[in-house]
Formats: structure tokens, C-alpha cells, sequence
């Protein structure tokens, strides 16, 4: 294999159609304006949590002025805030990459307290983690933004780049948040990595489901994870990232309070349990709504997971988790971290109604346990959302060889000893669980190893429990100032060459 230290490309961007509408409502949608009701000025706004913005150029690489891909700093949007270029400078600004910007962490943005913003062209980017050894993000950056998508020159190249951004995730500890593209497509860069968080419309119009690219990066794996009511993935993205850095900086301030560990990352600091990549990824699918009643658009999920839209890891392949809802995810954050019985969870490991469980050692090995049991009981009739997440492992060498577990959820109801919600994808990194909780009886939330032989690798378990409503009834478990077209063409190139992209 070669060393991909450098790596070039060029691209050509459509003209955009740009139609001013109002975006404020999005925040009551997603849940956000809730959240301020309950903290008021207590309400987290990304303070501390550095981030990376990465934008595909908008004219090519043969035209004097590449790249132009950064948004416009001088705006009193973005007053106060710190931007850095460590690749190649921008020689300008774009809409596109300005309106991105000012959803993600502007002064009207949920995490307008976001300072510290690294911007990259996305050759750029994709030149700093292309090398035998994984580097670190420049200034410690924990949540990096892709609000566009591409492919590979061919399916070897697109595995090559899978495995560096799935390898970035899992040694760094940052939470990539990806759009889908906005129509159906085969572009794998980026939603079809593990360790991402694959952003989708609330309107499930947009692509979904993994792209096949080789026998690790296998096509059927349920994409999105999430979704947002916008009209455009580009815009749905940032809302993710904006929500991520929110949990992040609750996280890292909770310190010890909310995690029971830590661990430290060569130039990214001390990262706790509650703010690992898997924890956020898992923390926001268990607080996804399945069922929406939107005010800023007419777009609503109404059929959660019906019509052969239920996937065998427990989500809809329209919507994943269902949409953000940043109220239910900083409950589930602020629950903390609680053990499993088998690692010596108290009271039996008894768990509370919103929480997550990091786990550094399960499999079954000398030192991890092959079941982890975590026991509740229904107060009343209720609703129960889990997500189980996990990273596939990516050596840090040259070989870049892949490591992914499987990994099962399930629900076991001990009055009627009967297990009646389970998944257990042999595809995915993620397992999920909504089911309807009936009042008295006692539950067991059970993860399982799915192999025959032993291993020792970690996850994240994240849950929510909520009163039962009639628009939250579970299934059975086996915009900014612009609105942008649908088409965004974004392209990565190695060695001058055009990858085929849109979003």
C-alpha cells in the first residue's frame, strides 16, 4: 500500500439557487427550545468544544483561484471566533460553506458558544489523516462537520478512505457528523464509514442505506442514523454537529460527576466516558424522536418503522433513530454513567429512567464479560429507546487492517420470561431497541456477544425511558438564510483525478 501523505484533487461546483426562508423554528422541532425552557441561561452552547468545518472547494484545482471553500470570517456572525487554515488557504468565501457555518456554530446558532473553528478544503483534510500513522486534529477538535459526499476514483480507493476516516474516529475520539446525499446515489464518502454519525431528512427523501465498496464496507448497513426537519442533508448536518457539541461540553464539564473514567489522547486532552464518539453517537440515537410534530415543516415521521421500513438493527431505513431531539440527549448525558451488573453496577445493576454505560472490556475474554445485564422496572406504561454503538477498529499502520465485533441488544420482560424486543444486525455497529413498557414489571436490558470465540473490545449503551402517548406508540422490534437545490457537487481527488460526487 502507498503512503498517502499527499493527496490533490480538484472540483466543479453548480450554480445554487439561494431563496431566503425562515430557519428559526427548527430548534422547537428538534427539541432545543425545550431544553432553554428547563436551563435557561444554565443552557449549554458548545463552550470549550473545538470543531472542524470541512467544505469542498468550489471551482477546480486547474483554475488559478483554488481553493474557495471557506466561510466568510469577517461576518459579525461569526464575531469573536478564532478560524484556522492548516491546509491550503482559502482564496475565498462561499455560500455554501457560509450558510454551513452559521447553523453550525454562528451567533444564531445552538452552539454559537463554539470560539475555535479549524477549516479545511476537503483534499486537505483528507491529506492530514492519509498517512501510515494517524495524526492528531489540529487543536484538539472534537466534532468535525461534512456537509458534502463523493466517491473514489474506484472501489479500492473509496475502502482506502473509509478505513482512514473510520481509524481517525476510533483513535481520536471525534464525532464526524456526514450528510447523506440528498437523492439516491452511490457515494460512499462518508455515510457509509462505522464510526460516523450519517445525518438524513426528516422527509426521508434523502439517500439511504450503505453503498457496497469491499468486503468490509458491505452495502444493506442502515443509513441515516439520524435525521432533521431541513430540506437539504447540507443543512441537516450542522444541526447534528451544533447538538454534538452541546452534549460534548456538558460531558467534558460533568467530568467525573457524569463518568466514571477518563482517558488521555495525544494532543485532543483528557476525554471522558460521556463524550467518546461511540457515547455521543448512541446518546443521540436513544433521544431521537420516532414520531415528530414539526412547526417548520410539513415533513413528519408518521409511520416509524412500518411498511418494510424496519431494519434488522432495530431502526427505519428512512430515518434511522427517527430526528434529533437535544432535550432527550442532554437528559441521557446528565443521567451518567451507570454499570452493568457484571462490571458491579449498584442494586443489581439497577439502572435509572435516562443514562449510558461505557464499557472498555466486553467479549468474554480473561478480562471482559460476555453479557451485560442493566435491570429497571416499569413505574408506569411507558416507552423504552437503547442504542448500542460500537467503533470497527482500523490498525494505526500501513495495513490499516479492519476489526469490527458484532455485538446484540435485547429486552427481557422477567415476569413473563419472555425475551420481546431484540436486534441483532450482523451488518451494522449499532443495535437498537423501542418498545412499550408495561407498569409493575420488571426488565433486564441484556448485551450480548454475537461470536462463537471470545474478544475484549468497548461500547456505548445509551437509553431513554418516557410516558407512553398515542403519537409515540413503539413498533414491534424482530431553514439558515439560504435553501439550497439538491444538488451540491463536492469532490476528493488522489493524484489530480475528479471523483464522481453531489449533495
Amino acid at each position: 500500500m502507498k503512503n498517502f501523505q499527499k493527496i490533490s484533487g480538484w472540483c466543479l461546483l453548480p450554480i445554487l439557487c439561494w431563496l431566503p426562508i425562515a430557519h428559526a423554528d427548527y430548534k422547537a422541532d428538534i427539541g432545543y427550545t425545550d431544553l432553554q425552557t428547563l436551563l435557561g441561561a444554565n443552557t449549554p452552547t458548545g463552550t470549550g468544544v473545538n470543531v472542524t468545518q470541512i467544505e469542498a472547494s468550489s471551482v477546480t484545482s486547474t483554475d488559478p483561484t483554488y481553493p474557495v471553500y471557506a466561510p466568510d470570517t469577517t461576518s459579525l456572525i461569526f464575531a469573536g471566533k478564532t478560524f484556522t487554515f492548516p491546509g491550503t488557504a482559502s482564496t475565498g468565501v462561499t455560500g455554501h460553506g457560509n450558510w454551513v457555518a452559521s447553523i453550525f456554530y454562528g451567533s444564531d446558532s445552538m452552539a454559537n458558544g463554539i470560539t475555535n473553528i479549524t477549516s479545511y478544503e476537503a483534499n486537505g483534510w483528507m491529506s492530514t489523516i492519509a498517512t501510515y500513522i494517524n495524526s492528531s486534529p489540529v487543536n484538539g477538535s472534537r466534532v468535525n462537520n461534512d456537509s458534502w459526499v463523493g466517491n473514489g476514483n474506484d472501489a479500492s480507493q473509496s475502502g482506502l478512505i473509509l478505513r482512514l476516516v473510520d481509524r481517525y474516529t476510533q483513535l481520536n475520539e471525534v464525532t464526524q457528523v456526514v450528510g447523506m446525499a440528498n437523492s439516491a446515489s452511490t457515494n460512499p464518502l462518508l455515510s457509509s464509514a462505522y464510526n460516523v454519525i450519517a445525518v438524513g431528512r426528516t422527509d426521508g427523501g434523502a439517500d439511504y442505506g450503505s453503498d457496497a465498496v469491499d468486503s468490509v464496507y458491505v452495502g444493506g448497513r442502515t443509513r441515516p442514523d439520524l435525521v432533521t426537519p431541513e430540506t437539504t442533508t447540507s443543512a441537516a448536518t450542522p444541526e447534528v454537529s451544533a447538538t454534538a457539541a452541546l452534549l460534548i461540553q456538558t460531558a467534558h464539564e460533568g467530568a467525573l460527576t457524569l463518568s466514571k473514567s477518563s482517558t488521555s489522547i495525544s494532543g485532543v486532552g483528557t476525554i471522558y466516558n460521556a463524550e467518546r464518539s461511540e457515547t455521543i453517537k448512541a446518546v443521540l440515537m436513544a433521544g431521537a424522536d420516532r414520531s415528530t410534530a414539526n412547526t417548520s415543516t410539513s415533513a413528519n415521521i408518521t409511520d416509524y418503522g412500518l411498511n418494510a421500513h424496519l431494519t434488522s438493527n432495530g431502526l427505519d431505513d428512512r430515518f434511522g433513530a427517527g430526528q434529533v431531539n437535544v432535550l432527550h440527549s442532554y437528559q441521557i448525558i446528565t443521567g451518567g454513567e451507570q454499570n452493568s451488573l457484571e462490571d458491579g453496577g449498584s442494586n443489581s445493576g439497577a439502572i435509572s429512567t435516562n443514562g449510558f454505560d461505557y464499557d472498555n472490556a466486553f467479549g468474554g475474554s480473561s478480562s471482559s464479560n460476555k453479557t451485560a445485564t442493566y435491570s429497571f422496572t416499569a413505574v408506569s406504561d411507558s416507552t423504552l429507546t437503547a442504542a448500542l454503538v460500537w467503533n470497527i477498529g482500523v490498525s494505526n499502520n500501513i495495513n490499516l487492517t479492519p476489526t469490527l465485533h458484532h455485538l446484540n441488544l435485547s429486552l427481557f420482560d422477567v415476569n413473563t420470561q419472555a425475551t420481546f424486543a431484540i436486534s441483532e444486525s450482523t451488518l451494522d455497529n449499532t443495535q437498537n431497541i423501542w418498545a412499550h413498557l408495561v407498569t409493575g414489571h420488571d426488565y433486564k436490558l441484556l448485551v450480548t456477544s454475537g461470536e462463537a470465540s471470545n474478544f475484549s473490545w468497548d461500547y456505548s449503551l445509551a437509553w431513554h425511558i418516557s410516558p407512553t402517548t398515542n403519537n409515540t406508540s413503539p413498533v414491534p422490534v424482530p431553514s439558515a438564510f439560504y435553501l439550497f437545490g439538491s444538488a451540491l457537487l463536492a469532490c476528493l481527488g488522489f493524484n489530480k483525478k475528479r471523483l464522481s460526487n453531489k449533495l
